[in-house]
Order: C-alpha cells, then sequence, then structure tokens
C-alpha cells in the first residue's frame, strides 16, 4: 500500500507536506508510510479516499480502478 499512496500523491502533484495536511498528518509521517517503515491505519485510508478521490479497493489491495470514475486525477 506504501508504494499506492505514494503514486497517489506524485499524481495529485503534491509535496509529502501538503499531502499529510489535507489528510492530518506531518510531512514525516507520509514519508514513514512511503518508505514502508510505518504502516497506516484504516483512518488515514478512508482520509486519502474521501479526500482525494481514491478507490479504497485499490489503495488497499492493487486491485480495480486506481481512483473512482468521478476523481480523474491519474494518466
Amino acid at each position: 500500500m506504501n508504494e499506492r499512496i505514494k503514486a497517489a500523491r506524485k499524481a495529485l502533484g503534491l509535496t509529502m507536506e501538503q499531502f499529510g495536511k489535507r489528510v492530518g498528518l506531518s510531512k514525516s509521517a507520509i514519508s514513514l508510510i512511503e518508505s514502508g517503515k510505518n504502516g497506516t491505519t484504516e483512518q488515514t485510508v478512508a482520509s486519502i479516499c474521501r479526500e482525494f478521490g481514491v478507490n479504497g479497493m485499490w489503495l488497499r489491495t492493487g486491485e480495480g480502478e486506481n481512483v473512482r470514475p468521478e476523481h480523474r486525477i491519474f494518466s
């Protein structure tokens, strides 16, 4: 999941600080999640999905579309 979180952030063109601020996490927390050193909570996953329109199934498992159809952010 850490690689998919990183891919979503990069596709949005956001820094770790900007991305984290929108989901209630610090830059260092995002860095630790993206590097795989820390896991993430269901609450954080839900926040990412809600805030950025990311498909929860894709974020959790890598299966399905990466975003909900109404939130096309990836190319």
